[in-house]
């Protein structure tokens, strides 16, 4: 049963998506209120905002979704908070309360709060189902974009057409067949399975279906290259069956520790310490990344978001009580965006006794946190530059002093997240000096660090905090 997971316990996503289905795709209500949300009016005036006015700059997807939705009626910015509910239900690499953030910050457009303990908020519901793909993140403003026109597709639809759509596997794949998207957009696949859960894998990339369909002998990937998802989740289905036999005490999930080693391209190394897993991206996963939009990427017009980030990470640090070291080079412009009294933390040489190469290299990352003349945490921020490049300077650190004990992030927009964890799994990062930099190196997105500098009395609170925000390349 596609309902199965050998991790984690999916129901309470499940159950909360279910009334979603009836109360706002069928009908026209609302998952956070008693008022008549998803409704036609509503949905015009969503795309008026977001649609009919696409945002090009270099802010990050949430800045930017603000902005758009300002302008908007009331009802219009509280179902966009509804759709970015909706929109980040299914994906696991993204943390529950980075999502609630991001959905209460919208709603919170509307001039009302929307309670952290509100039910569909909860970290049960939120914490997903799978990882979105590589291309989930890096388009995400197309694929909410897709959402948009599902929606508008059934709001011009009888509620008995809307029922049979979500009743009947086959009439969904014909109505949602119909609806024109830009790319492959992955939530085409996250709402299959939401709607049939039975019937269809928590798979939200055709480049895993065909590598898994290869990795059991059913076909090679070049043959089902073509095939329609309805063909594909059918040889998967048949393909659940065939194991269930096979493993009758498992779990069938082709995210399992049984079932993965048998199709995906990660492969693990012995070491001294033990075994490490590694993965080579191959052709697919790029030409699986880049398949999901046929326009080319913006790209950001300058640093600015950069040093706004740098400058959020700085202030949270000096409120915890650290003092906080910026690369000399960033520290004025940085500093424009940063309030005088948390500039005070600032410092202007670092407290370290270490050898001249080890200090060069530590003066250039992007934000440390320090207690006397310890580093608590390192932050390498990546905004135009490649996600490769900040973990290699994390690499020469710990290649320099690799006793070092200290937490290091990448911090980058969420469309970089797959990103990273692609390249955390390259041998040069996960073999380092025989143990794997993803032991002390995790991803923070821009959006969690907005989540962190806006709670309340930062300096009641440690930096364990960041726990609850950072991302680590975990398997699926």
């Amino acid at each position: 049963m596609a309902r199965q997971v050998h991790n984690r316990d999916i129901e309470p996503t499940l159950i909360a998506a279910r009334p979603r289905v009836h109360t706002c795709l069928i009908g026209d209500g609302s998952l956070f209120s008693t008022d008549a949300l998803w409704t036609s009016a509503n949905v015009e005036g969503v795309v008026h905002a977001f649609v009919d006015h696409p945002d090009m700059g270099g802010d990050d997807f949430l800045t930017k979704l603000e902005g758009q939705m300002t302008p908007a009626a009331v009802g219009a910015r509280r179902l966009m908070a509804e759709m970015l509910w909706a929109l980040l239900l299914f994906p696991s690499n993204m943390k529950a309360p980075t999502k609630r953030q991001q959905i209460r910050e919208m709603w919170a457009l509307a001039g009302t709060s929307l309670p952290e303990s509100h039910p569909p908020l909860s970290d049960d519901v939120l914490k997903g189902i799978g990882s979105g793909g590589p291309g989930f993140n890096n388009y995400r403003p197309n694929e909410l974009e897709y959402l948009i026109a599902l929606t508008a597709s059934l709001k011009g639809r009888t509620s008995g057409e809307r029922n049979t759509i979500f009743s009947t596997y086959d009439a969904f794949i014909a109505w949602i067949d119909s609806v024109p998207r830009k790319g492959s957009r992955q939530y085409r696949h996250m709402l299959r399975f939401f709607s049939f859960p039975e019937l269809v894998a928590r798979i939200s990339s055709n480049n895993d279906r065909r590598k898994i369909l290869e990795g059991f002998g059913v076909n090679s990937a070049r043959e089902t290259r073509e095939w329609s998802d309805v063909k594909l989740d059918k040889a998967l289905w048949k393909l659940r069956e065939s194991l269930a036999i096979k493993y009758p005490a498992d779990t069938i999930d082709f995210y399992s520790p049984v079932l993965k080693p048998q199709w995906s391209n990660d492969k693990k190394v012995r070491t001294a310490d033990g075994e490490v897993m590694v993965i080579i991206p191959s052709e697919d996963d790029e030409e699986d990344e880049t398949a999901n939009d046929d326009t080319p990427r913006e790209q950001p017009a300058d640093l600015r978001p950069s040093y706004q980030i740098q400058a959020k990470l700085a202030e949270i640090g000096a409120k915890m009580g650290f003092k906080v070291w910026l690369p000399r080079g960033d520290r004025g412009r940085i500093r424009e965006f940063m309030s005088e009294a948390d500039q005070l933390a600032l410092l202007e040489e670092l407290p370290l006794n270490n050898e001249d190469v080890t200090l060069g290299t530590i003066e250039q990352i992007d934000v440390i946190w320090l207690l006397g003349r310890a580093i608590v945490r390192a932050f390498e921020v990546e905004h135009t530059t490649s996600v490769y490049s900040g973990l290699l300077r994390m690499a020469d650190l710990l290649a320099l002093q690799p006793n070092l004990a200290i937490q290091l992030h990448i911090v980058a927009p969420a469309d970089r997240r797959d990103k990273f964890f692609r390249e955390m799994r390259r041998p040069v990062v996960s073999l380092l000096n025989g143990r794997p930099l993803s032991n002390t190196c995790t991803f923070i997105s821009y959006e969690s660090v907005r989540a962190i500098r806006s709670i309340e009395h930062l300096a009641h609170l440690n930096d364990s905090i960041i726990k609850e925000y950072e991302e680590q390349a975990d398997e699926i």
